[in-house]
């Protein structure tokens, strides 16, 4: 019998992580705001202001936007991929996620070398420029990130349904469409819902999409790029503080749902006892899904190509692949302070060590979560907190709570090591709670029987079962320390500047080219993660 308290000692690493390194910064800056605008009339009057509530008219509107074409592009591609098997099946999905992951700058480059001016597309087909700019351009690059992430945890559902019940319904003469309805309909849809609440905070928490692609105005800012604004531009730390506030307390709900959905997602490992079908290509509705999937994936790819494509084409007075001889010129190194192997040296020492906090965080609260499962919603739920903050206030709070402890210069890294961890977390540990959710406990169990304790049990019997899930969590917390920009931009001085903080810094000063050789380099080292990952046969979830 499970008591309420087992296990509960080891959530206290990652509570006492979160809390330490975000909850109590950002608490203590959200309270000291509080007090310097004047308590809640303050308050109210900080989010009333026409241009919060036009930021969150945006937010409300790109997120609601997003999530439904992401839904309506990201599902029937979710279905064909989950339901059937097809060769390189499992490298698709691992590469699927390497545009969620992506820098958010390189997303935004890629839309400006297909629609841009002088895009690669919008220069064939001029009336393709409507794409590259304002609120189109915005939704294109939202919906690069999150379709295949629908179309991920579409896949997801659908792998979960029964098979044993399908095959009864086609037994008893049910149709396809009967046994979709009865069977595997509900499973999907559950995925599709986690995807498209997922796309809409991330859509409206958007940030570099509405700040470089709406031009000198701010009239399609998020709350997002409207708090960096009011605290960067109009110079109003507490305003920024408070418009952030409400933006947590906003988001809160769908977040919760999200989790929710999720959680149900986690039921459904384990119960398949076959994996997916050979493609029955004699049905008129699998040509269609076929279709739609390559679509999907064929514009995904698209927009990667331009990047790579404009990294070696000529532009200006750059000739063909100059600009990356000009990346490790020492013009460059002295623009940025240093040298593009120094940024890519800052980059991976980074990303490693958050990935490898984040994977010793996950271990420990993973075994909490297996031995109450009840706790994943409400520890889920605290870990993505964080990620409703803006990061710019994340980062400043970090800085203004730890540096008195930590110091300035080279010892900042500590602090961008954290805050890339707890960016990471939500994902990383729900890449492990979903594999370790459909385990059978009879091999841990046994192991208990032979004198293990409950902790030993867990590392001997179940871990070594979730490797792939152990890969994922290091995967996702590697790739989102190789691609966050604004927390690490606001904290490291200019020895410790990344590549995605290069490629801003380059952009800011109109070094397109050069830029573009960042975001391709960016682009390669994610492309040969996931592919390592892949090649190696181990299975990618979200």
């Amino acid at each position: 019998m499970k008591g309420p308290r087992e296990g509960v000692g080891f959530l206290v690493p990652v509570v006492a992580f979160v809390a330490l390194f975000a909850l109590l910064p950002v608490a203590l800056l959200f309270a000291n705001a509080l007090v310097q605008v004047g308590g809640t009339s303050g308050f109210l009057s900080v989010v009333t202001t026409a241009r919060n509530l036009r930021s969150l008219d945006n937010s409300l509107e790109q997120g609601a936007l997003s999530a439904t074409l992401a839904v309506g592009l990201g599902y029937p591609a979710g279905v064909f991929v989950g339901r059937y098997s097809f060769r390189g099946r499992s490298l698709l999905r691992s590469l699927l996620l390497v545009p969620f992951l992506l820098p958010s700058l390189v997303v935004v480059l890629g839309v400006l070398d297909l629609f841009g001016p002088s895009g690669v597309i919008s220069t064939v087909l001029p009336f393709t420029a409507w794409f590259g700019s304002g609120i189109p351009a915005i939704i294109a690059a939202n919906l690069f990130f999150n379709v295949p992430i629908v179309l991920l945890l579409t896949a997801t559902g659908c792998e979960g349904a029964s098979v044993e019940l399908e095959e009864t319904v086609a037994t008893l003469g049910g149709s396809p469409l009967r046994a979709y309805g009865e069977v595997w309909a509900r499973p999907t849809w559950v995925g599709a819902a986690a995807g498209g609440l997922l796309t809409f905070l991330f859509s409206a928490l958007s940030f570099a999409p509405p700040l470089l692609l709406c031009g000198a105005s701010s009239r399609c800012y998020t709350l997002e790029a409207q708090v960096y604004a009011l605290d960067q531009t109009f110079l109003e730390p507490n305003a920024a503080a408070v418009l952030a506030l409400a933006m947590v307390l906003l988001l809160l709900l769908p977040t919760a749902g999200y989790l929710a959905l999720v959680s149900r997602l986690r039921a459904s490992p384990g119960r398949r006892t076959a994996g997916p079908r050979p493609i029955d290509w004699r049905a008129p509705a699998t040509w269609a899904l076929a279709l739609e999937t390559g679509l999907v994936l064929a514009t995904e790819a698209t927009l990667l190509a331009a990047v790579l494509y404009r990294t070696v084409a000529p532009s200006g007075r750059f000739g063909a692949g100059a600009a990356w001889a000009q990346l490790f010129s020492a013009s460059t190194t002295a623009h940025l302070g240093v040298s593009a192997f120094g940024a890519i040296a800052n980059t991976l020492f980074f990303a490693v060590v958050a990935a490898l906090l984040a994977l010793l965080l996950c271990v420990a609260s993973g075994y909490a979560v297996v031995r109450r499962p009840d706790r994943a919603v409400a520890l889920g739920l605290l870990l993505f907190v964080p990620l409703l903050l803006s990061p710019v206030v994340l980062a400043f709070a970090l800085s203004s709570f730890w540096r008195p402890f930590v110091g300035t210069g080279s010892n900042v890294w500590t602090l961008v090591v954290v805050s890339q961890a707890i960016l990471a977390l939500p994902f990383a540990l729900q890449s492990l709670e979903i594999p370790l959710a459909g385990l059978s406990g009879a091999a841990r169990d046994t192991a208990r029987t032979l004198g293990a304790t409950s902790f030993g049990a867990f590392l001997d019997a179940d871990l070594p079962r979730v490797q792939d899930g152990l890969v994922t969590v290091g995967m996702f917390s590697f790739a989102f320390g190789l691609g966050e920009f604004t927390a690490t931009n606001f904290l490291v001085p200019p020895q410790l500047t990344t590549l995605p903080v290069a490629l801003y810094a380059l952009s800011e000063v109109r070094l397109f080219p050069v830029a573009d050789a960042a975001a391709g380099l960016l682009l390669m080292l994610s492309l040969a993660v996931f592919a390592v990952i892949a090649v190696g046969g181990h299975r990618v979830e979200l």
